[in-house]
Parts: C-alpha cells; structure tokens; sequence
C-alpha cells in the first residue's frame, strides 16, 4: 500500500543573502544531482480555506444567568482539488474546537509540526470537481457567507513530478491569494512511498524511515513534516496530510 509523507518549507521571513537561490530552485537543484528522475506529468493544487463564525448559544428566557456564555468552538472547512487524484474534489469539515491557549511555534522552525500529528476530528466527503466544486464554493462564499468566512485561497500552478525508485515525487511552489494580491508561501513536496505490502503497523514504519531517508538525502532543513496523523478515518489520510499542510498554522 503506498504510503504519503508531504514536507513544507516555508518561504524566508528575512534573508541576509539576497543571491541565495529560491527555496524552488534549491530543491529541484537537490533533486537532480541526488537521484536519477524520470519525468511525471506536470500536477496542480487548488485549496480553499473557510472558517465558521464564532456563535454564542442563546439560553432560554427563563432561565438564569450566572456568567455570560462563551462562544462556541471553531470549525474549519476545506474544499482540494489534486490534478493528479481527477476524479473528485474533497471537502474537509474539522469538529467544534474550544479556543486554547497556547504559544505559536515559529513557521521556520523544524518542530513546529510533530513527525506524528494529532489530527482534529473531520468529516470528509467527495464530490465531482469542476463546475460542481465551484457552485459549492459560491454559495459558500454568498449566501453562507454569515455562517463561513473565507480564510485564504491557495494555488499550485505546474507543479513537476518524478519517480525515483520506489518513490513519486511531486514539487510545487505554493501561492496564496484572492483577487490581485499573490504571496508565494513557500514549498511543498509530497514523497509518494510505493514499495509497502500490505497495511500494517511493520510496513508503516518502513515506509516512514524510507520516506525520511529520502529527504534527509536531500540535505534541506527547516521543512514541516506530515506523514501519520493520528485520528484519521482509513481511506483518507492523504486529503487530511494536505489539508494539515494548506491551513498555513503557525
């Protein structure tokens, strides 16, 4: 069974090289003079971000106050479309979250995301990309829009792929946006393992070290690590890797 692992590195907040070549072309470089690559057709990425409105629940008119109520906890809505998975787009709807206090990790840092995330409970639905796809979003946009605020919009426009060994290798830089105003965000790499056997803990974890092994090879540090998130329904933890990845946290 081919497992995923999806790294991210954010783009330099700060630079006191300015000849340093783009994170983009650093990898790419990487990879050519690492592996031997046979070319994959080139990939796509569209990723929409909403987030609910906080609500406060209202209590009956009878009964008692004591303190006010508190809001009730977020919800975030995701809507992918993958070149390379055609056939549908995935919607993403995480469960009320309770707001947490607790300290940002900076986006540059290696350890910003554990190797093992602990993924929010999500349900996930499939529905045909394309015009279908885009009336969702719409009316998400309109006639929801007091229920749904929309987050970011994200693009990765001719991405490359190559398969080396046992691997598929996807590149892309990542591009945040709506309307005029277009911010490159960094890069993201999804490391495709295809020699696993059948599903198993054993066989995860070689997939894992040989996953890691290969972009240790590369030699490029700073990059945020989604390979297992725990709590994932089986059958979806690819959409819920990219989903991790693409609500920019941090």
């Amino acid at each position: 069974m081919p497992v995923t692992g999806i790294f991210f590195l954010p783009s330099p907040t700060t630079s006191t090289n300015t000849t340093s070549p783009p994170p983009l072309q650093t990898l790419l470089t990487r990879l050519t003079t690492t592996y031997t690559l046979t070319p994959l057709p080139r990939w796509t990425l569209s990723h929409q971000l909403f987030r609910s409105t906080p609500s406060i629940p209202i209590p009956p008119p009878t009964s008692p106050i004591p303190t006010p109520p508190k809001p009730t906890g977020l919800r975030y809505l995701h809507i992918l479309t993958l070149s390379h998975r055609p056939s549908t787009t995935s919607i993403l709807i995480t469960a009320p979250q309770a707001p947490s206090a607790s300290t940002n990790t900076p986006a540059s840092s290696p350890s910003a995301i554990p190797p093992t995330t602990k993924a929010e409970a999500a349900t996930v639905i499939a529905i045909p990309p394309g015009a279908q796809s885009e009336e969702f979003t719409a009316l998400l946009s309109s006639k929801l829009n007091p229920l749904w605020q929309q987050r970011h919009s994200i693009q990765v426009q001719n991405g490359q792929g190559f398969e080396v060994g046992d691997f598929r290798v996807r590149v892309g830089e990542v591009r945040q946006g709506m309307g005029g105003a277009i911010q490159g965000r960094g890069v993201v790499v999804e490391l495709e393992y295809l020699g696993g056997g059948e599903e198993g803990e054993e066989d995860w974890d070689t997939a894992e070290s040989a996953i890691r092994a290969f972009w240790a090879g590369l030699g490029v540090p700073g990059a945020r690590e989604f390979i297992r998130i725990q709590g994932v329904e089986e059958g979806w933890g690819v959409i819920r890797q990219w989903c991790e990845v693409l609500r920019m946290r941090g």
